[in-house]
Parts: structure tokens; C-alpha cells; sequence
């Protein structure tokens, strides 16, 4: 089942103006106020609409191969008993449970330490993620690489990746945990660089192993990123956009969900 592009890019862009508009209501019309949450919010919408691409492309897959192919063909050539060793850890390790499980125990840490509607957020991010990869699966339905070149079995369809979308937003939103927990600490900023160049390393690295094993074509992969980035995105800027809504002008203490993830700056 292919999806039209116009249809696709259409929406998209309704879905994001619904939930801008209802994230500016509950907030109480702080979405502007927040440091770079329209941003982000339109980071959300490129990052979907890209990821739309591959599905828009699938009914006649001339595109698709002609960008996998060559990929795969190279990975098969360089293979190596090491490397496939180190893919199979990888992607056993980074599998969606892994990389999910690890959002969910972020989760249970911030419950603990008061963040209670953030915790929550992050629990409904991840089975959004879970639920995302299953329907569009089976709405798309392409086909997996040739099953000779493949190293590990797999049974449900290609695109998009699972352990690419959950490892983007699994690893994405317990980043975002660690950085909004250590905001204030003597090494905030370098606890900062760490976990998001682990994060982004770590996506990457579980998103390859899964293109070195023959069980996704890059595109999946891709796909799969970018749909887990923008429901990262999206969990991230809607924890802080509720959060404004019930922030005192005159409280002591800072919110660290108030921090643009970017610059690292604090609302005015």
C-alpha cells in the first residue's frame, strides 16, 4: 500500500497545526514563550515529511533500489566474521525492548524525582513508537532484502526500521531525561555533550548494524530515525510546553524543561 506524496505532505501539516494549536491551549498560550518550542515543532514537521519520502516511493520502488542497492551490495562485499559479530551484539542489544526499556527506566527516575507528568509523557512516547512501527508496516508492506543475503531471520515487513525508530527515541528521550536531571550540577554542560554524542552514536550504530545484517534496506533505516527523532521531538517540547503552563513567575527553583535543548538557555 503505497501513500501519495501530496497526501502524505498534507497530513502532515494538518496533524502539526492541530497539535500546535492544542499544545498552546493546554499551555495556556505559552508555546511561544517557551524557548524553541516552535522551533521544534516545525524540526517535527520536516523530520516527518522527510521520513514520508520512502513511503511515497515504495508503490514503484525504482527510487528506493536504486539508493539501497548499492548499499547492501557494498556491505555484503566488506563482510567480516568480526564485524558480523559486533552487528549481531549490537542489534540484540539495540533491539526495540533495549532501547525502549531504557526510555521507560528514564522514566521511572524522573517519576521519582517529582517529574511525574514527564515520566508519563515518556511512557506514552514509547508505545507511540511501538504502535508507529507496527501500523506502518503493515500499511506499506515492503518487502525485506533477499533472504540469502540476510544474517539474522525476520519475519514482519521492511520499512521502516523498528530498532532505527526506537533507538532514536528511546535513546533521544532518555538523554533528554539525564540532561533535564543534572541542569544546576557542577558538570552539567559536559554531562550534556556526553550523553547526546552517545545517543546520536548510539542510533547510528544500531540503525548500521541492522543495514550490515541484510534484514533492512538503508532507506528503513533512515525512515526510521527520522520518525523516532520527531516523536522524541515531540514528547521532549510537549513535557516542556505543560511544564510552562504551570510555572510561578517568583519560583526559586529553575525548570530545567524551560531550557531551550539547543542553546541551553533559559526563558526570559
Amino acid at each position: 500500500m503505497a501513500l501519495d506524496a501530496t497526501a502524505v505532505s498534507l497530513l502532515v501539516l494538518g496533524l502539526l497545526i492541530v497539535l500546535a494549536a492544542l499544545a498552546d491551549r493546554l499551555a495556556g498560550g505559552a508555546l511561544s514563550a517557551v524557548p524553541g518550542a516552535v522551533r521544534d515543532t516545525s524540526i517535527v514537521g520536516v523530520l516527518v515529511a522527510l521520513a514520508g519520502v520512502p513511503f511515497a516511493l515504495v508503490a514503484t520502488d525504482e527510487a528506493l533500489a536504486a539508493a539501497d542497492s548499492p548499499v547492501l551490495g557494498w556491505v555484503v562485499e566488506y563482510r567480516t566474521p568480526g564485524l558480523t559479530t559486533a552487528a549481531e551484539v549490537v542489534s540484540l542489544v539495540g533491539g526495540t525492548v533495549g532501547t525502549g526499556g531504557l526510555a521507560v527506566l528514564s522514566a521511572v527516575v524522573l517519576f521519582g524525582r517529582g517529574h511525574r507528568r514527564t515520566a508519563l509523557i515518556w511512557v506514552l512516547g514509547v508505545v507511540a513508537g511501538s504502535v508507529t512501527i507496527r501500523l506502518v508496516k503493515l500499511a506499506v508492506e515492503r518487502p525485506r532484502p533477499p533472504e540469502y543475503l540476510r544474517l539474522a531471520p525476520e519475519t514482519t515487513a521492511s520499512l521502516p526500521s523498528g530498532h532505527a525508530l526506537m533507538s532514536a527515541l528511546g535513546l533521544g528521550l532518555t538523554a533528554a531525561a539525564v540532561i533535564a536531571l543534572t541542569v544546576g550540577t557542577p558538570r552539567a554542560a559536559l554531562v550534556r555533550a556526553v550523553v547526546v554524542v552517545l545517543a546520536v552514536l548510539g542510533a547510528l550504530l544500531i540503525g548500521a548494524s541492522r543495514v550490515y545484517l541484510g534484514v533492512h534496506w538503508t532507506t528503513d533505516v533512515v525512515a526510521g530515525w527520522l520518525l523516532g527523532a520527531a516523536l522524541a521531538t515531540t514528547c521532549i517540547t510537549l513535557a516542556r510546553v505543560l511544564d510552562a503552563r504551570d510555572r510561578l513567575d517568583d519560583s526559586p527553583a529553575p525548570n530545567p524543561w524551560l531550557r531551550d535543548p539547543v542553546t541551553d538557555s533559559p526563558k526570559d
